[in-house]
């Protein structure tokens, strides 16, 4: 018989963003949300009991929130501010309020994803499943599931 252990860890945390868009949508101006993650991660404990720690899912959290957070490929330049241009915006942002992420696009199903990868650099051989929602209201979300070998 093989148990199967999880964790499951949730948080709120306010972003805001904009989309790159080939159609006309209120979703190209910048807006906000008040973002929720749901993380479940499955696999054997480790040497100190834990399949994960929640310390590091709670960085990852801080890390978005109260940020813009934007798609690398809309950066021109970067030193002590960030210049970004796309959808005819030029916007300069000093850096601790922005987050990069390596996307083309910042939407819901690539917040998932990035938020996935970042826990899995800090996953441990343990660790068979990560699966991350990224809920952008109460009714919407996306959800990415990485099985990782031995699983």
């Amino acid at each position: 018989m093989k148990v199967r252990k999880k964790i499951y860890w949730t948080k709120d945390f306010d972003s805001s963003h904009f989309l790159e868009l080939p159609y006309e949508s209120k979703c190209l101006r910048i807006h906000g949300h008040t973002y929720r993650v749901e993380v479940e991660i499955e696999g054997e404990l480790n040497e100190n009991g834990m399949i994960f720690d929640f310390n590091h899912l709670s960085e990852l959290a801080k890390l978005l929130d109260h940020r813009i957070i934007v798609s690398e490929r809309w950066v021109k330049a970067s030193n002590d501010k960030v210049q970004i241009e796309r959808n005819g915006k030029k916007i300069e942002l000093p850096k601790n309020e922005v987050v990069v992420i390596d996307k083309p696009n910042v939407t819901a199903e690539y917040l998932a994803e990035w938020f996935a990868e970042r826990i899995l650099e800090k996953a441990g051989k343990n660790v068979e499943k990560i699966k991350v929602r990224i809920w952008e209201d109460p009714r919407s979300y996306a959800e990415i599931t990485l099985e990782l070998q031995g699983s």
